[in-house]
């Protein structure tokens, strides 16, 4: 990205930009969100990792804004912090402080940050308004962007939460670079969904992405932002379009419960990649997926992520049942018409038993 280039992504409500020029760009949209005039009250979460590898960029990101830093919470990433203890400590902090209704909650970091800090601004003092600085590609393409916080319930995940959206997410490439290969491979994957959602032009963008411990292209990454905004301006509560994101994530939660709580968690974005191949087969077999297209798709996963051992329904089962799209034991599922075509399912247990274990016979 060209130092002077900045990309907006979405209209007055929670925008997107990306920019190759952050020391220069996150002051004037600091002014133009928040205000210039008055000193700004700020609680600042972190990660602790990225602020050690990045600290002169924060540092300086930081001070070309006014603010009054209240408190600072550097925190280890992670599916651990994503937890209701963690948020209380947090939000028990603030009280004792007396953060003021006025703060601004910045985040930066990965998902989990941006989910904690998400969570904590939306429920205390009914609400503060928040800024997200996403540091991963998984953060920056999905998980900071929609409003949407959760967190974990033990090891099922994303059990609790609310929506609460920032006044703008800022991404800027350069925290790519630190990123380890295994987070970016993950970050990839949901690029991937958004490809299968969007279509053929975009999917084969992402399927000539061969080497994925290197951060994508700025234009793959802005389709990949301007796929997720439209859904989420025009579903912001997820009462409709907005269910197709859950693309392969019936399984793929299922998938990173169940390899956490077996002491060999997986990423995120690798379960989702699981579980998307498991729902590429599903569209073949009840929807006729052009076959050439699943393949293609199920290829680049399988070169890029290891689908070798599957747990049965049983192991998987409570996982599946603590998905939040389920409705008295019925469950809307995402699936593929066609590449571009998503449509929910209604499915009950038996179904998704079948599911599962045509699947496994696949991958055996």
């Amino acid at each position: 990205m060209e130092n002077n280039t900045i990309t907006r992504i979405g209209n007055k409500i929670s925008p997107v930009y990306i920019s190759g020029n952050p020391q220069k760009d996150f002051k004037r949209l600091w002014q133009l969100h928040v205000g210039s005039h008055l000193k700004t009250p700020v609680v600042l979460l972190a990660d602790k990792k990225v602020y050690s590898l990045h600290k002169n960029l924060i540092d300086n990101l930081l001070s070309s804004i006014k603010i009054e830093i209240i408190d600072t919470e550097m925190l280890e990433a992670g599916e651990g912090i994503k937890q209701l203890s963690v948020a209380e400590s947090i939000i028990s902090k603030w009280s004792s402080l007396s953060v003021p209704k006025n703060t601004v909650v910045l985040c930066i970091g990965g998902g989990t940050i941006t989910d904690l800090g998400g969570f904590a601004a939306s429920v205390f003092k009914r609400g503060l308004r928040l800024i997200n600085i996403p540091s991963s590609l998984m953060a920056m393409t999905d998980a900071s962007i929609g409003g949407k916080n959760a967190l974990n319930l033990g090891a099922i995940k994303n059990q609790i939460g609310t929506f609460h959206l920032p006044l703008f997410t800022f991404s800027t490439p350069v925290f790519l670079n630190s990123l380890p290969a295994i987070e970016m491979a993950s970050g990839y994957a949901e690029i991937m969904k958004h490809g299968l959602l969007e279509g053929k032009n975009f999917l084969r963008n992402i399927l000539k992405s061969n080497n994925l411990e290197t951060a994508p292209s700025t234009a793959l990454l802005t389709a990949s932002v301007r796929i997720k905004m439209h859904i989420v301006t025009t579903d912001p509560n997820e009462k409709s379009n907005r269910i197709f994101l859950n693309l392969g994530h019936t399984f793929g939660h299922a998938y990173e419960g169940f390899f956490a709580a077996s002491g060999n968690p997986i990423t995120h974005g690798h379960s989702v990649a699981i579980g998307l191949c498991e729902i590429l087969q599903a569209s073949k077999s009840i929807y006729g997926l052009d076959l050439k297209a699943m393949n293609d798709v199920e290829t680049w996963i399988k070169m890029h992520f290891s689908i070798s051992s599957i747990p049965s329904w049983e192991e998987i089962e409570k996982f599946i049942a603590g998905d939040k799209k389920n409705v008295s034991e019925i469950y809307r599922i995402v699936l593929l018409k066609k590449v571009g075509s998503p449509i929910i399912k209604k499915m009950n247990k038996a179904e998704l038993i079948s599911i599962h274990k045509n699947f496994r016979l696949s991958i055996d």
